[in-house]
């Protein structure tokens, strides 16, 4: 249990350091595009579709590490100021709703990409890949997110203390 609780948090780890990489890329790929574009007037096929499509797998994706670590806005002003039982009922509440939610979500985007892979559909603009790669990503991260919620709910979760505790 111990080497599968270790690989889960290394897994998410992963991936929010992987978002974090791709966000810096895009940063430096944009800037590179904008300073080329006006000094020659070229531009960088497809990377205006490159940079879309890896910053909605990379919010995706580094969701659940942000869930793990408290890291998602949170409006805790009212629930902070509740006494430690009713805010600890607050909070599972929170991530109950937030496990089903979830999981529809997870239910929903996995007919989507079934569908998507069974039909054969794909994204056809400068860029030109199977469809169901797209909607892959929001499969694996709900299913991560149910995993967190669950586990939050089983365990705990960890009291946020400030905005940079994670």
């Amino acid at each position: 249990m111990a080497n599968q609780n270790r690989s889960y948090e290394r897994l998410l780890d992963l991936l929010g350091v992987g978002a974090g990489a791709v966000f810096g890329l895009i940063a430096l790929a944009t800037t590179y595009d904008v300073v080329l574009r006006n000094i020659s007037g070229v531009t960088l096929a497809g990377l205006a579709e490159l940079v879309e499509y890896t910053l909605f797998a990379s919010t995706f994706l580094a969701a659940p590490w942000l869930l793990r670590h408290n890291g998602h806005v949170q409006v805790d002003f009212a629930v902070g100021a509740l006494s430690e039982r009713p805010r600890r009922l607050v909070r599972r509440i929170a991530d109950a709703v937030g496990l089903i939610v979830c999981l529809v979500l997870l239910v929903y985007a996995a007919q989507v990409t079934w569908d998507a892979w069974r039909n054969g559909s794909i994204v056809l603009k400068t860029l030109v890949f199977p469809e169901w790669w797209l909607f892959a990503v929001v499969v694996v991260s709900m299913a991560l997110l149910v995993l967190e919620f669950a586990r939050r709910l089983w365990v705990g979760q960890i009291e946020p203390h400030g905005p940079h505790d994670f």
